[in-house]
């Protein structure tokens, strides 16, 4: 099943192709002149038609979320990272991204607390804490505020006073109602790493670029 949605993403428009040689054979059957560029239009249009529709709601979206601001710097060793894939994903912010240390939810008791922190041979342990000590807070959730765009987003904040410091946006559409004729071919992404590989970094390292 993978192979085969692996080859359909990549292969998807091809039923575009046939769809519009099947709609000239048709109009030739009746003799309209001009079938080729009639059968392309009558697919093509359609298809733009729907893809630009959906597409101008991602656009949106990136605009309002997608863009990194950073209103405030700030230093921290360590941070509160507010995240479901804490505990895996997470440890970038020990490996790369230079924090001491990292408080995060336990994923074994809830309720409870844990810290991670790297030790001096370079394996990471793991402590249970009673509370979180860290000022700030690195939130990291997940949307979908449109059928055909989901929308990762991160946010920098001083559990002090509330203030956000930082966020960015990283958003995905699918194709929307073309996903399925046009499969990989019409998903697009913000910020892209390919078009736009500096605000990408902003997004990817915001907690970095703001408190260390």
């Amino acid at each position: 099943m993978m192979l085969i949605g692996i080859l359909w993403a990549g292969l998807a428009p091809v039923s575009l192709v046939l769809a519009a040689a099947l709609v000239a054979w048709l109009l030739k059957r009746e003799g309209v002149k001009r079938a080729v560029p009639l059968a392309i239009a009558a697919v093509a249009i359609p298809v733009a038609f729907f893809w630009l529709l959906d597409r101008s709601e991602f656009v949106g979206l990136c605009e309002l979320e997608g863009k990194p601001v950073i209103s405030r710097h700030a230093t921290a060793d360590g941070i509160f990272l507010n995240s479901g894939t804490s505990n895996s994903f997470g440890m970038r912010y020990l490996n790369a991204e230079g924090f001491r240390w990292v408080e995060a939810p336990s994923i074994y008791k809830r309720d409870a607390w844990v810290r991670y922190e790297r030790a001096a041979n370079g394996t990471v342990m793991t402590t249970d804490i009673p509370a979180l000590s860290a000022r700030y807070e690195v939130r990291e959730d997940f949307i979908q505020p449109y059928g055909h765009t989901a929308l990762s987003r991160t946010q920098v904040i001083d559990r002090a006073t509330g203030e956000v410091l930082a966020r960015a946006g990283s958003a995905t559409f699918d194709g929307g109602r073309t996903r399925y004729v046009l499969g990989a071919w019409g998903i697009r992404s913000c910020p892209s790493v390919m078009d736009s590989p500096s605000a990408f970094d902003d997004y990817y390292h915001l907690a970095k670029k703001t408190l260390r």
